[in-house]
Formats: structure tokens, sequence, C-alpha cells
């Protein structure tokens, strides 16, 4: 097995910017769990709460987009409005295959990411953990 270009850890600490949340092109998957939790979070019927924020994408269920193409649930602070019920996809953030897959890729999200590169040493094993739930 080839070893991980990040197995010393990483550098991050969310800077609560709100910046991985913002412009258009990505999804937010959510779960029927997820979509439960975030409705009781707004005191919601989940019924009005898929309305209001769920779509399906390719027989997926995912949240939509504001008129800027930035989540729904973005406020005008940059603040999550469901910060403590947010979707794994959102908790794993910035633990993605896709971005952890190179160092490159590591430091070129670290343009739209202050918190990467930044902050505290994540060690591999929290790494791991966060691919492995994002998954």
């Amino acid at each position: 097995m080839k070893e991980k270009w990040y197995k010393d850890g990483l550098n991050f600490s969310c800077q609560g910017c709100g910046g991985c949340c913002c412009g258009p092109g990505g999804y937010v998957w959510v779960t029927e769990e997820e979509i439960q939790a975030m409705a009781d979070r707004l005191k919601e019927p989940v019924k009005k709460f898929m309305r209001k924020y769920v779509r399906l994408v390719n027989g997926r269920m995912a949240l939509i987009d504001n008129a800027a193409g930035d989540c729904i649930f973005l406020n005008e602070k940059g603040q999550c409005k469901v910060y403590e019920q947010r979707p794994v996809q959102c908790k794993t953030f910035p633990w993605w295959p896709e971005i952890v897959a190179s160092r490159s890729n590591w430091e070129d999200n670290g343009y739209d990411c202050p918190g990467i590169g930044h902050g505290e040493l994540i060690p591999l094993e929290v790494i791991e953990r966060g691919l492995k739930d994002k998954s």
C-alpha cells in the first residue's frame, strides 16, 4: 500500500468563513436522518422541510441552493443556520477524497478555504476517519 502524502497529519482550523458553503456547482447530499435532524432544528415538519429545502438529483437527495448558488442554510453573516445538525458531508470538510488526493489539491483548496494549511495539526487518524465518514 502506498504511503499517504499526509501521513504526518495536516494543519487545519475552521475559520467560520462559510467559504465551503458558497458558490455554484456542488451538491450537499443528505440522508433521511439528516433531513429529520435539520427539520427538527428548524421546528418544521419533515414534509414541509423537504418541499422547501430538498431536491432530487439523479435519484439522490440534496439541499437546494439560494439564488447566488450558496447553501440555502448559510445566513447573511456566513454562518450555518443548522450547524449542530449539518449533514455529514459538511462535518467532514475538508477531509474529502478529492481534497486530500494530493498535496497540490490540498494547497489549491487552500485558496478558497483560509483554514487549510493553518491552525492545529490534525493527525492521520482523524483525517482517515473523516474520509471514511464521507463515503
